[in-house]
């Protein structure tokens, strides 16, 4: 959102209480994403006066080319690169604007207001809140009345119009755009742009010249999944975050959506990421350099999803070939491009209706990093009891979970308390988690591993607390009383967690090291 060269009036302290202060990014992040930002201002007049509105026959921006319709519907695409050394005209930003206020809005009642930031200091208060606010020099947060056409969310339907009308006209002009719906704490967001009490931030729009346009289409879910004749007639998708309320098919179905549509899922929680690089030590030492020969031991992450632990293992243990297991080949496709080029296998795909092409015996390692979680009850059994027959005879399987005697569920209660988002999207897991999830028994994951044949070799109890860096992520957006008084508990605790059996018995993460009996 752009600002003109006269300071905003201040705020009317009446109608805002201070909020507590968000803990937020680091300054190196924020600086770091500024840099792509850059320094450019483009909402000052000018020495002539802004053209008349826009319309269809002309546009504010003398150099409007005239663009095929069809073109600019099928051919936008989301921009997540943009060039830092290129400021965006004020005739275009005023362009885009135009565009939004012919949007269709509830009842005709227009209760929205645009406001436009391009000043750094502006910026980089709101980037504290989102860092994708910095993605470019110019950010439009559109607001509503709250009030107003909130039957029906009409209001969010109104401004989700504008957004899109200002998407596609900047595509026309050659511009990319960003459309930016996780911004932070919303009233927060709304007092640093000063908006009154009774306008609420629905979402915004990043807009810049794009360094990089992406060409290729997205990926859509079929077009006969989601396109129904007078009566639905699919099969309906839950938001639980249960296992147990999906079938293997839907989970199939909604992470091959999720992973394969645009969600790249390109960076991991560090400490989770730390745990995990270790866990995979505990299985095999670690060999950063070389090229596994043809004859290699072959290595399967099993149901790796987005691939991210895969590809770090992988460059970790370079005398491997790596295979993936996963419940759909376009999934464990994908999961294996994120190995290390040279000790790429075969990506295999899990069908407990039919395992005839899964080889016995085929593994001398096998990683299970908090997947077994995600399955439905009835086939935890069913998975164990295959990667039993996958495993060499002197092989060994590494399984790690999140036991329910831990915090964890005291950390989802706060987050449900908090009024974080729910649902299977937003469930409190191992980061990313794609689709239902839920913290295991530690009991009776012993009792499965038994049944299915396995015998436990080690077992590692770990986290009885969570490490600092979690603690910070998860305070980052709490009030400084609240922050500090949760840190404190976590530092208390941390001395607790020393004495002898408290590990045994709440321990969040619990790893397994499995042999065939």
């Amino acid at each position: 959102m752009s600002a003109d060269d006269a300071q905003p009036p201040a705020a009317d302290s009446s109608a805002h209480s201070e909020p507590a202060k968000s803990e937020g990014p680091s300054d190196a992040e924020i600086r770091a994403a500024a840099e792509i930002a850059g320094e450019h201002r483009v909402s000052r007049p000018g020495e002539q006066p802004d053209a008349p509105p826009a319309g269809a026959s002309h546009g504010r921006f003398p150099q409007r080319a005239p663009m095929d319709f069809w073109e600019v519907l099928y051919e936008r695409r989301t921009t997540r690169r943009f060039d830092p050394a290129r400021a965006v005209p004020r005739a275009m930003v005023l362009e885009l604007l135009d565009a939004a206020l012919i949007a269709p809005t509830s009842c005709n009642l227009q209760m929205w207001d645009f406001v436009v930031v391009d000043e750094p200091e502006q910026r980089e208060q709101l980037g504290r809140l989102s860092l994708q606010v910095l993605a470019t020099p110019i950010t439009i947060f559109v607001a509503y009345g709250k009030e107003y056409s909130e039957e029906g969310h009409a209001n969010v339907q109104s401004s989700a119009a504008a957004l899109q009308n200002m998407s596609l006209t900047a595509h026309a002009l050659g511009l990319g755009t960003f459309w930016i719906n996780q911004l932070g704490p919303r009233p927060e967001v709304g007092r640093i742009l000063g908006l009154p009490a009774d306008r609420e931030v629905v979402g915004a729009l990043a807009v810049g010249w794009p360094a990089t346009y992406p060409t290729k289409a997205p990926r859509r879910r079929p077009f006969d999944h989601v396109v129904h004749w007078n009566h639905f007639g699919g099969e309906p998708i839950p938001s639980s975050p249960k296992p147990d309320d999906w079938s293997l098919e839907l989970i199939r179905n909604y992470q091959q959506a999720r992973v394969l549509n645009g969600n790249r899922y390109n960076k991991a929680r560090p400490w989770e990421m730390e745990a995990a690089l270790q866990a995979a030590e505990r299985l095999s030492p670690r060999v950063d350099e070389g090229t596994p020969a043809e004859n290699a031991p072959r290595w399967l992450d099993v149901l790796p999803v987005h691939g991210l632990f895969t590809g770090a293992m992988s460059r970790q243990h370079r005398d491997h070939r790596w295979c993936t297991l996963e419940l759909s080949p376009e999934v464990a496709a994908f999961a294996l491009k994120r190995s290390f080029p040279t000790v790429k296998g075969e990506a295999f795909v899990w069908d407990p209706s039919d395992e005839a092409a899964l080889p016995d015996g085929g593994f001398a390692h096998i990683s299970v990093l908090h997947r077994l979680e995600a399955l439905p009850t009835e086939q935890r059994p069913q998975l164990l009891a295959t990667l039993h027959r996958l495993l060499a005879p002197d092989g060994a399987l590494l399984l790690r979970y999140v036991s329910r005697s831990s915090f964890h569920g005291l950390a989802n209660w706060m987050h449900t308390r908090r009024g974080g988002p729910g649902g299977v999207e937003y469930v409190l897991a191992p980061d990313p988690n794609l689709g239902p999830w839920e913290a295991l028994d530690p009991g009776a994951v012993e009792k499965l591993v038994k049944a299915a044949g396995f015998v436990i070799a080690k077992k590692y109890d770990e986290e009885v607390v969570p490490s600092a860096k979690e603690v910070d992520f998860r305070t980052r957006n709490m009030g400084a009383a609240k922050a500090k008084l949760v840190r404190g508990a976590v530092g208390a605790a941390r001395v607790i967690a020393k004495l002898p059996g408290i590990a045994w018995a709440f321990a969040r993460s619990r790893t397994l090291v499995l042999r065939r009996g």
